[in-house]
């Protein structure tokens, strides 16, 4: 008789559970993101010519937000407003910077133009880099010079657009969202300085994001962690180093795909997101708790051959 009590409590404690994890995981699974929120909002994309920013610029369009894009290539840029303007609201804004975020006094005029043309700023989505051939840091003259550059394009340029922003976002109670990498939370070999400016970026975010908390200022900061997706310039980038390997069993995640969920981040206000998940979310979480484990993963799936 106890045996058969003790069988059915085991019995009703196995259904609350799987009740639960049901809950959970459906919860989980539920996309609570409204496109409409996006709606007449303004915003700017930086690194908008090519990749996941240029995908971004056609779902927000699609959206129905106003958008500003800026990179270098005015002819690509101009492409992108084209197609923004064939996507979106007839009545939408949708204008273009041609910009060098390595001159870091044009990231003033940047958002001075924005300003300009939309009234102010709701999303300033942080997306350019410096294209950087992976390579082994040797310590040599071309590796410390080529540094200087990759620096201020891929941090102090951030640090800069967000300083000048900063009033207009404060005004509309906006939203910053930062395209970091999976290189910014576990460091990858052959991309030291790269891997450094993106840890660079979690540091300066995060402590605004607590200053942020302490003033009562209402904006919000979503550093996006981003693994290997297939743009056009990190494929070619790996074919050229020779990762044959990795690019044959990682599948690369799709641009539009990666644009869908930084926005839908940055819309509601998440503290980071993690794109693919899996890939991203598991390394970061072993990291701490298996750091050589997660070191020999990285090491697997290169070659130096």
């Amino acid at each position: 008789m106890m045996f058969k009590s003790m069988f059915n409590s085991f019995t009703m404690w196995k259904k609350i559970l799987a009740a639960v994890l049901g809950i959970l995981v459906g919860y989980w699974l539920i996309d609570d993101f409204d496109p409409d929120l996006l709606k007449g909002k303004r915003v700017l994309i930086t690194g908008a010519s090519a990749g996941i920013g240029e995908q971004m610029a056609y779902h927000y369009a699609k959206m129905g937000a106003n958008v500003i894009v800026t990179a270098r290539r005015e002819q690509k840029l101009q492409e992108v407003v084209a197609k923004c303007k064939e996507l979106g609201r007839p009545d939408g804004i949708y204008h273009y910077i041609s910009a060098d975020m390595s001159n870091l006094t044009s990231t003033e005029q940047v958002i001075r133009e924005a300003h300009a043309k939309l009234g102010g700023i709701d999303y300033l989505v942080l997306n350019h880099i410096i294209v950087i051939p992976l390579g082994m840091w040797r310590g040599t003259v071309d590796n410390l010079t080529r540094m200087d550059k990759i620096v201020d394009v891929n941090y102090k340029s951030y640090v800069h657009l967000t300083s000048h922003a900063l009033p207009l976002l404060e005004e509309s109670r906006g939203s910053i969202v930062v395209v970091s990498s999976l290189a910014g939370k576990v460091a990858q070999p052959f991309s030291g300085v790269y891997s450094s400016t993106k840890f660079a970026l979690d540091g300066f975010f995060g402590s605004i994001r607590q200053e942020f908390a302490l003033r009562n200022c209402d904006v919000s900061i979503t550093l996006c962690v981003i693994g290997l997706v297939g743009t056009e310039s990190a494929i070619s980038e790996l074919r050229n180093f020779g990762q044959h390997f990795l690019l044959k069993y990682i599948k690369a995640a799709e641009p539009p795909d990666a644009a869908y969920a930084i926005i839908r981040g940055g819309a509601l206000r998440a503290r980071e997101i993690y794109f693919p998940y899996m890939e991203t979310r598991v390394l970061t979480l072993l990291r701490d708790l298996l750091p050589r484990t997660v070191d020999y993963i990285n090491r697997w799936v290169y070659t130096t051959s």
